[in-house]
């Protein structure tokens, strides 16, 4: 009889479970809401959650949620360049902020480790979203065919980022937050490569190409000089 009856709960709670995912799918095709509004929505209580640290049960689930709807929505907003995307990506690049001013304590577990890292990378690519989201839909779409030297600016702000965050890794000995500057160093350079090279001429091509490897080098240098300080 044990046998018979043990996986009761189990098609009782699937079936019920599924119930109710179906209600809210055609809840959600009465009241016809627009799925931009749900990942805003997603992204506005993804924040909440995380500065609040709930649930303190999960401590992974902030800094998760956080790098999953920064990619979720830069990636929407590239398909579809849809303004409302825009607020989502908005409120979770500052609760990425929070977030990471949260995460700066010694990292004794290798939870804690994990979790600035997922933090510092989840704050990075919220970044990028962002200001490429917020870059396209004020500048490139306002000025479609005018001052094509704009197109450098994004490159250099993410490289200048990028090389902050190395830097002031560095001289902290924060691996995360040095981490993350070298990914953000590698998308912009990147983008110089592959987009910069073939979208801008002459003297423009040569100036973007120019002054990101000064950057570079200038970020070597101090590196160098911080790492000989800490030796």
């Amino acid at each position: 009889m044990k046998d018979a009856t043990k996986w009761d709960s189990k098609v009782l709670l699937a079936a019920g479970g599924g119930l109710v995912l179906l209600s809210g799918a055609f809840l959600w095709h009465d009241l016809q809401v627009r799925p931009e509004l749900l990942v805003a929505l997603a992204a506005v209580v993804t924040a909440v959650l995380t500065m609040t640290r709930v649930p303190k049960t999960q401590p992974l689930f902030g800094p998760i949620a956080l790098l999953a709807t920064g990619v979720i929505g830069g990636f929407w907003y590239a398909a579809t360049k849809e303004p409302l995307l825009l607020a989502a990506l908005g409120v979770t690049f500052l609760a990425s902020l929070v977030a990471v001013r949260r995460s700066l304590r010694v990292a004794a577990t290798p939870t804690d480790r994990l979790h600035r890292a997922l933090t510092w990378f989840g704050a990075a690519i919220a970044g990028l979203a962002a200001s490429w989201a917020f870059y396209f839909q004020f500048l490139t779409l306002t000025y479609a065919s005018e001052d094509i030297g704009r197109r450098m600016v994004l490159t250099l702000a993410w490289l200048l980022a990028g090389a902050g965050l190395v830097v002031g890794g560095k001289k902290r000995g924060e691996n995360a937050m040095r981490d993350a500057g070298f990914f953000l160093g590698a998308f912009a350079v990147a983008k110089a490569l592959l987009y910069d090279t073939t979208h801008l001429y002459g003297g423009m091509r040569v100036a973007v190409l120019g002054v990101a490897g000064l950057l570079l080098l200038g970020t070597g240098w101090l590196t160098s000089r911080v790492q000989a300080e800490r030796s």
